[in-house]
């Protein structure tokens, strides 16, 4: 994603640029820009001190502005940060710092919110929702993510960007005034290199000499309910997650066709092409589930899928997205662990990017 929305801003804002996109995969979105929730996050959870928290907050108005002129699947679902029973008894003064860590960023950023007490509140919302303290946001949008990205794609074709699918990049050498850049089709040669290849960016950067970046596959499965119990969630539903949790827990998501998924969960896996093997029981989505809907059954959910993020860190803690100009002559940007908030940031993103190049760009 973020590599067609890059394509796309820079070829609209400077037409005269001739930019290629290569690509590994047969099509666009095949991996991590599709495999995901589809949620427009509001930046809510993400640390104000990081760069990643206000390129959410730009995104989030260009990609629902861009969704809603192009026809691709959106829905307003808003949000519900919420703390059942069960999360309380576990430990009540952990649940408050993370409701108090929400509202705080809220209130910063500017978002609106809505903090509930009242069950009878939180039933007007979500009638069927066992809960005991939730924070609305109700300025949360869910999209197609597929759909989105490929129209991207499709405007920055339009506009004469030109993607090469079936290319993956197997060498790239430095010359004096640009990049010899060699795939299993072509060489190019090109006088500004853009990295945006997600989970394998490290790889890439790599190749270019860029030696300190690396990658860990961390692996978020999905769930989907099924039956009549998938038409009971309107809103996104998320536990209120310790700011140490990687991602941003799991969450009931209902999507734009109508369909409802609980997920994902956040594990390390061995390799970045790990998507369905040792696949975490469905008994585990329906402990998280049922402190919220107890009457949800195991044959009310089966196991749906998986996407792969491109964490910087080993562990679970959070870290901020790294987007450098690594090079200035010859200008090569590496953008590395654009996991979640990515989908939403993707359009901030390249306008972010632009910045970083704006000498050379004008130069060109």
């Amino acid at each position: 994603v973020v590599g067609c929305a890059i394509a796309r801003h820079l070829k609209t804002k400077h037409p005269s640029l001739e930019i290629v996109v290569l690509e590994k995969n047969s099509v666009v979105a095949s991996e991590t820009s599709q495999l995901n929730s589809g949620v427009v996050h509001s930046g809510v959870h993400e640390d104000p001190r990081f760069l990643k928290s206000r390129l959410a907050m730009e995104g989030s108005r260009l990609a629902i502005a861009f969704a809603q002129a192009n026809n691709v699947p959106l829905v307003k679902t808003g949000m519900l940060a919420v703390a059942g029973h069960k999360s309380l008894l576990g430990g009540l003064l952990r649940e408050w710092k993370s409701f108090a860590r929400m509202v705080s960023n809220a209130k910063e950023k500017g978002i609106s919110y809505e903090f509930v007490f009242s069950k009878k509140k939180i039933r007007a919302l979500a009638p069927d929702l066992h809960a005991l303290a939730a924070v609305h946001i109700p300025d949360v949008w869910v999209l197609d993510s597929k759909v989105f990205v490929e129209s991207l794609a499709a405007d920055a074709i339009t506009s004469g960007a030109h993607f090469v699918f079936n290319a993956p990049v197997q060498l790239i050498v430095p010359k004096i005034t640009e990049w010899g850049v060699i795939t299993s089709k072509d060489t190019y040669f090109a006088k500004m290199v853009i990295n945006a290849a997600g989970l394998y960016a490290d790889d890439m950067a790599h190749l270019a000499g860029f030696r300190g970046y690396k990658i860990y596959p961390w692996r978020g499965e999905y769930c989907e309910i099924i039956g009549e119990k998938a038409k009971r969630v309107k809103h996104l539903i998320y536990m209120v997650t310790p700011p140490k949790n990687s991602g941003k827990g799991i969450h009931f998501g209902p999507r734009p066709d109508g369909r409802l998924f609980i997920g994902p969960n956040a594990r390390p896996v061995p390799s970045k092409n790990y998507y369905t093997e040792d696949k975490t029981p469905v008994e585990d989505f329906l402990e998280v589930g049922q402190r919220f809907y107890p009457d949800l059954q195991l044959e009310d959910l089966r196991w749906a899928y998986s996407g792969i993020r491109p964490k910087l860190t080993p562990d679970a803690t959070s870290s901020d997205f790294s987007i450098k100009l690594d090079s200035d002559s010859p200008p090569f940007v590496n953008i590395i662990g654009i996991e979640s908030p990515g989908l939403t940031a993707s359009m901030a993103i390249a306008e972010y990017v632009e910045g970083l190049l704006k000498s050379q760009l004008n130069s060109a």
